[in-house]
Order: structure tokens, then sequence, then C-alpha cells
């Protein structure tokens, strides 16, 4: 399932996305992708979204895997909700598996893969003119090339899934599976090729 907790420019409210996860759980979603990030002025996380993380994991007694963008600032500062408890956050790697210099790492990354150059599907829609004063239109199956950690983050979920799917694993037992494949690089994780990108 997918749901849309921000608009075609990419804003949203901490209670938007909370309240998404909370649908996803309700659903029975067991691997929930948070192609999304953001820091905080004070550096706490978001409170809707951390208590809606939370209450997930509790109440599925943290088998529900959790995927999330690492955040695209190019530092080890804390996105959320990358940075939350329970969370696997995904880094950025170029096309030719080396970190990309605009990913975001640390200590809490656990996978990387390819973020730049990824042909990906785009929401349908009109930018705001708010934020541009010549909006584009998107219609049906518009495509467009990204990169970024929101584009990673589905590669590895993706994979988790498949892993659950084919081994008849638990998802939690098939990121563990996930862990021994890729080539640890420091601050990205394991890192490992699932999409090419243009390199």
């Amino acid at each position: 399932h997918m749901y849309r907790a921000a608009d075609s420019d990419g804003f949203a409210t901490d209670q938007d996305i909370a309240e998404a996860i909370l649908r996803a759980h309700d659903d029975g979603a067991q691997i929930i992708n948070l192609s999304l990030g953001a820091r905080t002025t004070d550096d706490q996380p978001p409170p809707a979204t951390a208590a809606a993380v939370a209450t997930v994991l509790q109440e599925t007694g943290h088998g529900t895997v959790f995927v999330a963008a690492a955040g695209n600032y190019g530092d080890q500062g804390r996105v959320w909700p990358a940075a939350l408890p329970g969370v696997e956050a995904v880094a950025g790697l170029t096309a030719y598996l080396a970190p990309a210099d605009w990913s975001s790492y640390g200590p809490k990354v656990r996978f990387s893969t390819v973020g730049e150059g990824i042909r990906s599907t785009y929401v349908t829609g009109i930018e705001s003119p708010v934020f541009d004063p010549a909006p584009d239109e998107f219609g049906v199956d518009a495509w467009a090339f990204w990169s970024g950690t929101s584009f990673t983050a589905p590669q590895i979920a993706g994979a988790v899934a498949r892993i659950s799917y084919e081994r008849g694993m638990e998802p939690r037992a098939a990121v563990d599976m996930l862990d021994e494949y890729g080539k640890p690089v420091e601050g990205f994780g394991k890192a490992m090729r699932i999409l090419r990108g243009l390199g």
C-alpha cells in the first residue's frame, strides 16, 4: 500500500506522517518505508512521528520493520525519522557504489545503496506556486530522474520484503539476513547495489 503524507512539494506536518504510519499499521503492514526526513531546530524527534513509531514497535513486539531515508545533508546530523530507535536508516551511494557526498551518514546507518540518477514515478499534480513561480504540472504516469535517500530506502524495504516472502521469514529476520550481504563502508553501513542509477 502507498500512503500520501506529503504534498507534491514534499511538505507534510508531523501529525500527517504519524497518521500515515498508524494507518499502515492498522492495515497490517509489517514493513513500513519512510522516504522522507527532516531535522528539527532543537535536535529532538518530531513528537507525533516518534510516538507513532514507538506505538507500532510496542504493539508488534518490534516485529514491524521501519526503513527510512538517512537524509541528504552530507553530514552526521540527526535526521528524523531515520534517527529514531528501531528504524533502519539507509544512506546514498553513487552509481559506482562510493559514498555520495550529499548523503547523510553515521553510526545509525545500517544500509546504503545507489541513490543517484534513479528513475522513479512522480506524483500527479501541479507544483505549488508559493515555492515555484512557474509551477510544472505532472500528469498520469509521470517519470523523473532523482537523487536522494528517499530513493535508497524503498530499495532496502523492497529487498527485505522479497527475502521475507521468498524465504518465508519474518521481516525482522529478513533484515538480519540482508545485513549479512554488502560491503561495510564506514558511516554507510552495508553498501549494496539493488538499482543501477546513472553513472
